[in-house]
């Protein structure tokens, strides 16, 4: 019998990746999957077997870790933890946390946890961050571990919708250059958009400021200058999938309002699977006009392969906005954090008028 005792933990080797993805098949076909790993996205009553897996075929990250551990018994992988470091921070998220089938998986899986954890606190990883299913063993497992619930993201997924005739083509040609694209609205029912970048960091920030209970933001504890980057990294801000998917390349725009973001889009490209949609809406603002010429502005490839929108529970405006533009429920995930130790950033800019 299979047992975490008998394991052996290890540095995951290359010669390794097929076993590993192997057991990542497995693991995520597996009616019972979402127990025996992170379970992103959690499937739902209507969609029992619907793994993010299904979507995104090369899933497994294909950049360098900060760390990946696996278990060996007797010549063959059972299980597997990998983390990934955070750029400009001394934070790590864990993107993996599978086990075999079996009664040890559980015993597995935390002694994997447990490894990462060590190792990452001699390297001085100052929060390690993690999203995972809403199960019992998923919550037992991180609660064991001092990791701390503190929010839940709705996975939503808006299926292919390949565009036809003329529309189709322009799209394409719009879409190629986002600088021109960024300027117009999509058609009579959308809003003027523009492309966000550095010079926009303040009033993105302050946008998320205003969408986000005061609770949640002292744990994410984002600052104004984290923003600069949204328009070519998709780090921030922070959901359960942009550690996950590979993006080819990515936009982002904001709607102007009373000289303020009314809405900012992050849209990140995939050469494979569904494309990813990040959206926040301030409160009164017409999030359902927003997103329609946010979709346009995305193209017809990004219609064509599926569009993922991970949307905090908390976020009601973007909640609205997405399901309106015909975007489905697919599974609901926790966010986690563990502190290891308190860190010293600069003064954040707060908005005096929310």
């Amino acid at each position: 019998m299979i047992g975490a005792d008998s394991g052996v933990i290890r540095a995951a080797r290359i010669t390794d990746r097929q076993a590993l993805n192997d057991l990542s098949r497995r693991v995520h076909v597996a009616p019972d999957g979402y127990r025996r790993s992170l379970g992103v996205p959690a499937p739902s009553a209507s969609r029992p077997r619907f793994q993010l897996s299904t979507l995104v075929p090369s899933w497994l990250p294909l950049h360098p870790p900060s760390l990946h551990l696996v278990m060996e018994v007797d010549g063959q992988l059972v299980g597997s933890c990998r983390a990934l470091e955070e750029p400009r921070r001394d934070d790590w998220v864990i993107t993996e946390l599978e086990a075999e089938d079996g009664p040890a998986a559980a015993e597995i899986r935390m002694a994997l946890l447990r490894a990462v954890v060590e190792e990452g606190e001699q390297r001085g990883v100052a929060r390690y961050h993690a999203a995972c299913s809403d199960v019992r063993e998923n919550l037992e497992l991180f609660g064991q571990t001092s990791f701390m619930a503190y929010a839940q993201e709705e996975i939503l997924y808006r299926p292919p919708q390949p565009l036809a005739g003329a529309r189709s083509w322009v799209h394409r040609l719009l879409s190629r250059d986002g600088r021109a694209a960024s300027q117009q609205p999509a058609d009579q029912d959308g809003v003027e958009l523009r492309a966000a970048g550095a010079p926009d960091a303040w009033h993105l920030f302050d946008l998320w400021t205003h969408s986000t209970p005061p609770a949640i933001a002292r744990i994410e504890d984002y600052a104004a200058a984290d923003w600069e980057s949204v328009g070519h990294e998709g780090t921030v801000p922070r959901s359960s999938l942009n550690p996950l998917m590979h993006f080819s390349g990515v936009d982002a725009w904001l709607m102007p309002t009373d000289q303020r973001a009314g809405g900012f889009a992050q849209h990140g490209a995939t050469k494979s699977g569904p494309h990813y949609l990040r959206v926040l809406v301030r409160e009164g603002a017409d999030g359902a006009r927003f997103l329609r010429s946010v979709l346009e502005l995305m193209g017809g490839d990004a219609s064509a392969a599926g569009i993922l929108s991970p949307v905090r529970t908390y976020e009601s405006m973007a909640m609205r906005a997405v399901t309106a533009a015909g975007f489905e429920p697919v599974g609901r995930v926790t966010m986690l954090v563990r502190e290891v130790r308190g860190t010293v950033r600069q003064p954040a800019m707060v908005p005096a008028v929310r």
